[in-house]
């Protein structure tokens, strides 16, 4: 979610749950139970709702969790002490409990509340158990960043929280499933159907031909079944080519996005594919359906396990054609019956014909004429819509202008009103869509032309998509990609053909993938630069730059050309052009430099980067990307850790200004903790493990990749460090299956964080490694680093030779950590020699002293194999190396216990 957004609507929760006052305890119990996803035992009120005295109020049913709610007004002042009173008494009544969660409807204050946590962390009686101490913000934040996408939960809490119900619908801004139409017909025997054909199997394809009303049933089935599911689904057969694309298309709800695959695998969930390809991997579909979740298709191909949709019935058709202001004569429902026999589109439009002043006669002479189709007559489509040209050229334009038979409905409410859209509708010419989208009958797409938009109109429609466009890149962006991504191949044409207008390009730049980019309609950002000189900017036209050299670059670099950075290079000189341009905003200003400061740190010049991100941050617009760059830049350097350090609390401290900071920020920065020195890093993980934990577990259940990268290099480090902190991460995750991974990327961070999870979880070892190293096993082209990791998940395993094998399969065999992995497996396998040779070529190369503790005490345990009765030196030695404290306990206490030895 857009950050500002998102916070406007966790105040707004917040501010809601205050006022539950004395049924805080009930809402309280269900936010839990959705949160924690296990059966609870809610003591803490009788079947009356009335709290009872004594009894602790939420427990699991193994007693490894306990919740106490409190509504009382003063909670977080003072010595907290209804807080301290509710924690003795969970711990007093639930010694056993490993999780300990206080929950108060009021709203937290950061300094009391953290000053509280420190003490309860500190109390002996909460060694091994974790705490979580949530007020009215942090409860929203929860509902807000996991729980708003089931509908079920929302359903549930919204009698004490009216408002999230409210944000849930304004926010649910892509794929739910549209409204049925007002005159459609129910028909229980094909309910059945459904019903019946998915309790054999999860995925059911509706088939027929077009106009039957494949979408329609899809639609009604989704509305009638509406309480089965937590979460429906409705996407277009356009956007999934493959069952793999289910991974990329996000679902929106209060703001936040999720990937679709992820969601059928976690919550029951109904997927409608409208007007599915023909060749969509059914057997693939089934595999992404977790429990309760089904799939329907709608496709116009018939095939042997296709439910082919039946026509309407004779007495069905009689009742559509009654809705008509005149009543259908017997002659004449008997020529249409001959005709189109029960073919639901076409009785709709006869319907349509008929309410707009078409006499019955009419339409009897319109059936006649069809039958001379082979001798160049018309479809009976085309002459039913021509009687309806007059009342709805103004409504059709816009359709025949784009050439495509879908449009955002927010757009077309801007062009033609909401009456226009109504009008549409009330005419059967619209079929059921996902929900922010209209799109016409295809049967009644393909008979416009150009005769349904003037020149004259389609100049108009230009103008106003223009305007559009300016007005939506204001907001927070969704509008804007929505509307972009159905106009793709309207607004390609429309800027292939010369439009001048920037508003076009600059949609296009902030849709296309990487990849999708078309250079030679993007052109050279300097010729646009030029075109600027000495005027105030129009607007986005300084942003169409911006974006152009940044999207230009990607494409390069995907593509792998040798020559995108001298390509950069060339255009840097574009920014200097643009900040001499007359009256810029304050925001305009602070993203040139900002983007110049990329640029240039991509070109290898950091000095010169970080000075353009510090006066960002100086300026009346600091951007947290900003930080984020300054971030990766200081890491490491002993000169900027203080500097670097304040950045980050900056963005992720309890009180900090989120205003424009992005899930992609903020991860990026948890993705460089573990990169500086021990105290540099130990420091903020303590300071910020809460924000941490939170941020790559909410993300990762958005279905966002970065989350499990971030995870995968933290998760090295606080494996040992922090195994609790690991420990809660990890089972925050969403699970995915190994064939649902599209990506190297995804496969390496998978495998990471199955290696070291299989650290933490003696019990659960073998079986982790094994995953972790089908995982590893699944990477299509495994960089060194990966083969590095594998090596040593083998040698771990109890495989030395194996991981041998891996590692001389590098080609090059001379980094440190390769080498000390030869060490080690070299040792495991009896040659203790030749171990101490490679550890002696490592140790030569290590210039990384943070690590320098790990590669002394395997030497020590190579000298001790060979019998070297000074190998205790290099114990004393790593002692001495070690930044991290877990790690110094450890070595302190072997260390100790081989001087007894003696």
């Amino acid at each position: 979610m857009n950050p500002k957004r998102r916070t406007a609507v966790i105040d707004r929760l917040a501010n809601g749950i205050r006022y539950i006052a004395t049924d805080f305890e009930k809402f309280g119990g269900l936010f839990m139970q959705a949160m924690l996803e296990q059966p609870l035992d809610h003591r803490g009120i009788n079947l009356f709702g009335y709290p009872v005295g004594g009894v602790v109020d939420t427990t699991s049913n193994d007693g490894k969790i306990v919740v106490e709610y409190s509504d009382e007004k003063n909670y977080f002042s003072g010595g907290m002490a209804k807080a301290r009173s509710d924690l003795a008494h969970a711990l007093a009544a639930v010694p056993s409990a490993e999780q300990v969660f206080l929950l108060s409807g009021q709203i937290n204050r950061p300094q009391i509340a953290q000053e509280f946590e420190r003490e309860v962390h500190a109390m002996p009686q909460m060694h091994g158990k974790t705490f979580r101490l949530w007020g009215a913000v942090e409860i929203a934040a929860h509902l807000v960043d996991q729980l708003i996408f089931s509908d079920a939960v929302v359903r549930r809490l919204a009698p004490y929280l009216p408002d999230l119900e409210r944000i849930r619908d304004e926010e649910a801004a892509n794929r739910t499933v549209p409204e049925p139409a007002e005159n459609w017909q129910h028909r229980t025997d094909i309910d059945h159907q459904i019903v019946g054909r998915l309790e054999k199997s999860p995925v059911l394809a509706i088939s027929g031909v077009g106009g039957v009303g494949k979408t329609a049933t899809a639609q009604a089935f989704a509305h009638l079944c509406e309480r089965d599911y937590h979460l429906r689904i409705w996407v277009d057969g356009e956007e999934v080519r493959r069952v793999q694309d289910l991974q990329a298309l996000p679902v929106v709800r209060g703001g936040e996005s999720r990937n679709i695959a992820g969601l059928m695998q976690t919550l029951p969930c109904l997927l409608i594919i409208d007007d599915a390809p023909d060749d969509l991997d059914i057997t693939a579909l089934e595999k992404i359906c977790g429990a309760g979740s089904h799939v329907i298709l709608t496709q116009r191909s018939t095939k042997p396990h296709s439910y082919v949709l039946p026509m309407l019935s004779h007495p069905q058709s009689q009742a559509l054609l009654a809705q008509a202001g005149a009543p259908c004569p017997e002659s004449v429902f008997n020529t249409i019956w001959a005709t189109v026999k029960g073919h639901p589109l076409s009785l709709s439009l006869m319907l349509a014909a008929v309410n707009q002043g078409a006499t019955w006669d009419d339409i009897s002479r319109d059936c006649q004429a069809i039958g001379e189709m082979e001798a160049g007559g018309h479809r009976l489509t085309d002459i039913l819509l021509e009687r309806l040209r007059a009342s709805l050229t103004r409504e059709l334009s816009v359709f025949a202008w784009s050439g495509l038979s879908v449009c955002d409905e927010d757009f077309l409410s801007f062009a033609i009103q909401p009456l226009g859209i109504r009008k549409l509708k009330s005419n059967s010419l619209t079929a059921p869509d996902r929900n922010g989208a209209i799109r016409l009958h295809d049967v009644v797409h393909a008979t416009l032309d150009q005769s349904w938009c003037t020149p004259e109109r389609s100049a108009e429609l230009d103008r106003m998509l223009d305007t559009y466009l300016v007005e939506t890149s204001r907001g927070e962006g969704l509008d804007l990609w929505r509307n972009a991504r159905i106009l793709l191949p309207k607004l390609e044409r429309m800027v292939a053909d010369g439009s001048s207008s920037p508003s076009y390009l600059f949609a296009l730049l902030t849709t296309w993938e990487a990849l999708e980019t078309k250079p030679e309609l993007v052109g050279n950002p300097l010729d646009s630069v030029r075109r600027m000189a000495g005027r105030k900017p129009a607007p986005l036209e300084v942003n169409v730059v911006i974006e152009s050299i940044e999207q230009l670059f990607l494409h390069d670099k995907e593509r792998q050309d040798p020559a995108a950075q001298d390509r950069l290079r060339d255009r840097l000189v574009a920014f200097d052009h643009m900040l001499a341009l007359p009256e810029l905003t304050p925001r305009e200003t602070a993203e040139l430099l900002h983007h110049k400061g990329k640029a240039l740190k991509r070109l290898r010049e950091p000095i010169a980067a970080a000075e353009l991100f510090e006066e960002v941050l100086r300026g009346p617009f600091p951007l947290h990307e900003a930080r984020l760059q300054l971030v990766d830049l200081y890491r490491g350097n002993k000169d900027k850790e203080a500097r670097a350090t304040q950045l980050v609390d900056e963005m992720l401290r309890p009180d900090a200004d989120t205003h424009g900071l992005t899930y992609s920020v903020l991860l990026g920065v948890i993705e460089r903790l573990p990169s500086g020195s021990g105290q540099w890093r130990s420091s903020l993980i303590d300071r910020h493990a809460a924000s941490i934990e939170r941020a790559i577990i909410s993300a990762a259940n958005a279905g966002a990749q970065h989350a499990f990268d971030a995870f995968a290099a933290l998760g090295r480090y606080i494996s040992v460090e922090r195994p609790n902190m690991f420990r809660t991460i990890f089972k925050g995750l969403p699970e995915a299956d190994l064939d649902s991974l599209q990506s190297d990327r995804e496969r390496a961070a998978r495998a990471e964080i199955y290696f070291e999870a299989s650290r933490l979880s003696p019990e659960q070892a073998i079986e982790l490694q094994q995953k972790a190293r089908l995982h590893y096993r699944s990477i299509i082209r495994p960089v060194p680093f990966n083969h590095q990791r594998h090596a040593e998940l083998l040698i771990e395993m109890g495989q030395p030779a194996d991981g041998e094998t891996l590692l001389r399969d590098l080609t090059a065999l001379n980094n440190e950590w390769q080498e000390r992995l030869m060490a080690r497996s070299r040792l495991d396998q009896g040659d203790a020699a030749g171990a101490l040779e490679w550890i002696e070529r490592a140790l030569l190369k290590l210039t990384a002293e943070r690590f320098r503790s790990e590669f002394r005490e395997l030497r020590f345990e190579i000298r001790r194999a060979l019998g070297d009765g000074e190998a205790i030196d290099d114990l004393e030695a790593a002692l001495a190396a070690s930044q991290r404290e877990s790690e110094r306990s450890r070595l302190l206490q072997r260390l100790q216990r081989e001087r007894a030895r003696g």
